[in-house]
């Protein structure tokens, strides 16, 4: 059993190391709660500002409400430059260089392109 255990977690795909930048306000664990910025688990697909366990800005609900979706695209308009597509959005702009594509990769389920 506990080899079955360790051969799971061996072959679900880590975070790039760019999700480095993520983890001290976002989670992909789907239990965990209580964040400063919106869980990410099954963010691909996801209308914006919907999780109904975070209380998102204004500016995010109007922007879900408005039809914006995560998608690949979206999400990399998004990280690059977060208050030039959503004005009002608490989210902080990545710094300089950071490796967005390999977030988005992950996040939407490509790791083989993560590789990067």
């Amino acid at each position: 059993m506990m080899i079955a255990a360790m051969l799971l977690a061996a072959a679900a795909p880590a975070p790039p190391l760019a999700f480095n930048y993520c983890v001290s306000c976002h989670s992909v664990d789907p239990a965990e709660t209580g964040l400063p910025a919106p869980n990410l688990a099954g963010v691909a697909g996801r209308t914006a500002g919907s999780r109904p366990d975070f209380a998102y800005s204004p500016a995010m609900r109007a922007a879900g409400k408005g039809g914006l979706v995560w998608t690949r695209e979206t999400l990399n308009r998004f990280l690059a430059n977060p208050r030039a597509m959503v004005p009002g959005t608490a989210m902080q702009r990545l710094p300089p260089g950071a490796p967005i594509a390999a977030v988005v990769d992950w996040l939407t389920g490509d790791q083989a392109s993560s590789k990067r």
